[in-house]
């Protein structure tokens, strides 16, 4: 299509990137997941090719989707900058690695972690205000807003707020230390996959670090713009980004970065985790048939 019909070729891309930008922004995905199999296996495009373009496209998601009013309210900046000081070293980490690999191993890797991601996100589909159920004795039982905070979080001033029908609550921050070695892996996966690794880093800061969903989510949002950003470097460095592909993903990608920011907080979470499973499960498992030839 690229050689017969550039402009065709051109306009799908942009649809592609708009699409991709769209589901990036609502389930705090960064758009790779989209824009990477779309361009190997609908486009034709070089495997490490559409890794490159994505990650600039999910610099421009996390810049669409700081365009829309309101996500400030939301997003837990404190949490954010502290988990990109590791999640944009990682991401060069990850992008040298892609530049080394052979392309079946990057497209298998890309496969199973959509896959992985698909299956941690099959547990609880609402955010549950803890204090209005019954204690079983377990710590995910605990209100966490009756505890204090301690260690890092409380050092750092972590803990956030939550607009609830209730009015204003507390969360507290845990697990800092598992939440950052969590960012290192989604800094890698970023930089090798193209994909912005907001899905592990949306499940790390909701389950792991028990902050509320959407807060986890427009909080992925965020950062994702920066650890894109530091595997985009390396790329540019090593010649691998397609400044024509590139930019088509750029210019599609943030019109539909800024309605998925702008409907995140206007969508039932159960719709937000049913879209994030089904859509991560379809990607995992048709970029596994492309890593074994089935097909093309």
């Amino acid at each position: 299509m690229h050689e017969s019909s550039p402009i065709l070729f051109d306009l799908c891309v942009m649809a592609l990137a708009a699409v991709g930008g769209f589901i990036g922004a609502l389930i705090g995905l960064g758009g790779g997941a989209l824009v990477v199999p779309g361009l190997v296996m609908l486009l034709g495009v070089p495997m490490k090719t559409a890794v490159s373009a994505s990650l600039v496209a999910v610099v421009f998601t996390s810049i669409g989707a700081a365009m829309i009013p309101g996500r400030d309210a939301l997003t837990n900046y404190r949490v954010g900058l502290l988990l990109e000081l590791v999640a944009g070293v990682a991401s060069i980490v990850g992008a040298l690695t892609a530049f080394l690999i052979s392309t079946i191993a990057l497209q298998i890797t890309f496969g199973v972690v959509l896959l992985f991601t698909a299956a941690l996100s099959m547990r609880r589909v609402e955010d549950v205000d803890t204090s209005m159920l019954p204690s079983t004795g377990l710590v995910e039982d605990v209100d966490t807003s009756m505890l204090p905070s301690t260690g890092l979080a409380a050092r750092l001033a972590l803990d956030g707020v939550q607009e609830t029908a209730a009015g204003p609550r507390i969360y507290r921050i845990r697990r800092v230390g598992w939440g950052l070695a969590i960012m290192g892996l989604a800094g890698t996966i970023a930089g090798m996959l193209g994909l912005g690794a907001g899905a592990v880093k949306v499940l790390s800061m909701d389950t792991c670090m028990k902050m509320p969903f959407r807060t986890s989510t427009v909080t992925s949002n965020f950062m994702i713009g920066a650890t894109a950003a530091a595997g985009s470097l390396v790329f540019l460095r090593l010649g691998m980004i397609d400044p024509v592909i590139a930019g088509l993903v750029a210019i599609g990608i943030v019109p539909g970065a800024m309605l998925g920011s702008w409907l995140v907080s206007r969508i039932k979470l159960r719709a937000l985790r049913l879209v994030f499973l089904l859509f991560v499960s379809v990607m995992g498992v048709q970029m596994l048939l492309k890593a074994a030839g089935v097909l093309p």
